[in-house]
C-alpha cells in the first residue's frame, strides 16, 4: 500500500487556489463545530492579503494529503508588544481529523514562530473539547463566555428603563458617536483606553504583556479596518469638566455579512467608574447600529466569566450565555 504524504505549504496571495482552499477550510472547519456562528467575511479575508493586520506580520500555511487541501493554519507574528509571543489558529476540514493533520499543522507553525525568536504560543477557541490544544501542550490561561443577542426578542422597554436610570447617574457626561472615521479631538484619549485594557479587564493566568497603543497605532488600525470592509459603529461618554472621553464602546458589522455584529471592547476610565457609563454608551450604540442596519439581526460578543460587572450589564440588554472559550497558551516545544 502506498503511504500518504502530508505536504504543508505557505499560502501566498498570488496562488487564489490555494487562497480559495484555506477559506474553505475555515468554514468548513468553524461551521462543523459552531454551525450557529457566522461565516468569515470573504472580502475581508480578500483585503488581508493586500492590507495586512498592522499589529503584525501574519502567514498562512496548507496543508495536502495526496494533493488535496484538507488543513490550513494562520500564524500571527506581534511585532508592537508581546514579543515572545505568536498567535497560532488551526483548522482541519472534519473528513480529515483525527489523522495527524492538525499536529502536523501546529508543529509547523511553532517551528516558524521558533526561528523568528518566539518561545510561547497562544490560541483562542472553545474550551471543549479541550483535546487537542492539550496535545499540543497548551492550558486554558483564561476562560470566556459567549453571549448572544437576538435583536428579535430584544425587551425595548426594559432598555428604556436601564439607559433613563443610566443617563441618570452620568450627570456631567456628554454622549459622542461615530463610525469608521476616528474623531480626532478624542484620538488620545481612545489609545488610552485600549492600552488599558489588558490592565483592567479580568486576565485570569493568562500571560500577555498589555499593549502600548498610543495615536499613530490607532490610526493605522482604523485605516486596516476601514480597508477591510466592516462597518464599525462607536460611541463614548465625555467628561464634560475636563473635556476627555473616558468610556468606549463598539460594534462591528462585516461587510458581507450584513445579519450579524460583534460587540466589541467597553471600557470606562477607572477614574470615572459607578456611574453606568458603560451600560450608556452600550445601548446608545446598540441603538445606533440598530438604525444604520436594519439587516442585524443577531449581535454575539465575548466576556471573561469572572468580569461579572460586564456580564451583568450584558444580561441585562439580554445577551444569553451560548458556550464557552478559551484562551489556550504553552510554551513551543523544540
Amino acid at each position: 500500500m502506498t503511504p500518504h504524504t502530508l505536504e504543508i505549504v505557505e499560502v501566498r496571495a498570488d496562488d487564489p487556489a490555494a487562497v480559495d482552499a484555506a477559506f474553505e477550510i475555515v468554514e468548513e472547519s468553524v461551521h462543523a463545530d459552531r454551525p450557529d456562528l457566522p461565516p468569515e467575511c470573504r472580502y475581508q479575508y480578500d483585503m488581508q492579503w493586500r492590507v495586512p493586520p498592522p499589529r503584525g506580520p501574519r502567514h498562512r500555511f496548507l496543508a495536502r494529503r495526496d494533493g488535496e487541501p484538507v488543513g490550513a493554519v494562520q500564524l500571527d507574528l506581534p511585532r508592537h508588544d508581546n514579543l515572545d509571543k505568536a498567535h497560532v489558529d488551526v483548522h482541519v476540514r472534519p473528513a480529515h481529523r483525527r489523522r495527524g493533520v492538525g499536529r502536523a499543522l501546529f508543529a509547523h507553525a511553532s517551528a516558524v514562530a521558533r526561528a523568528d525568536g518566539r518561545t510561547r504560543v497562544l490560541g483562542f477557541g472553545p474550551a471543549e473539547p479541550a483535546g487537542f490544544a492539550e496535545s499540543c501542550g497548551l492550558t486554558n490561561g483564561l476562560l470566556d463566555a459567549r453571549r448572544r443577542l437576538l435583536l428579535a426578542d430584544a425587551d425595548e422597554a426594559a432598555l428604556d428603563r436601564l439607559y433613563a436610570e443610566g443617563r441618570a447617574k452620568a450627570a456631567g457626561y456628554r454622549l459622542v458617536h461615530w463610525g469608521d472615521a476616528l474623531p480626532e479631538e478624542y484620538v488620545e484619549d481612545i489609545a488610552a483606553l485600549d492600552s488599558s485594557f489588558l490592565t483592567e479587564t479580568p486576565m485570569g493566568e493568562l500571560d500577555v504583556e498589555p499593549e502600548r497603543v498610543d495615536a499613530e497605532r490607532l490610526r493605522t488600525q482604523h485605516a486596516a479596518f476601514l480597508a477591510w470592509g466592516s462597518r464599525r459603529y462607536e460611541a463614548g461618554l465625555v467628561h464634560e469638566a475636563s473635556g476627555r472621553l473616558v468610556a468606549w464602546t463598539a460594534i462591528r458589522v462585516a461587510r458581507t455579512v450584513d445579519w450579524h455584529a460583534w460587540q466589541l471592547i467597553t471600557l470606562v476610565h477607572p477614574a470615572h467608574r459607578g456611574r453606568r457609563l458603560g451600560l450608556v454608551a452600550k445601548i446608545a450604540n446598540l441603538r445606533a447600529m440598530r438604525a444604520a442596519e436594519p439587516a442585524v439581526t443577531t449581535i454575539d460578543t465575548f466576556n471573561a466569566t469572572d468580569n461579572p460587572y460586564m456580564i451583568a450589564i450584558n444580561e441585562a440588554m439580554g445577551f444569553r450565555l451560548v458556550d464557552h472559550w478559551a484562551n489556550w497558551q504553552g510554551p513551543i516545544r523544540d
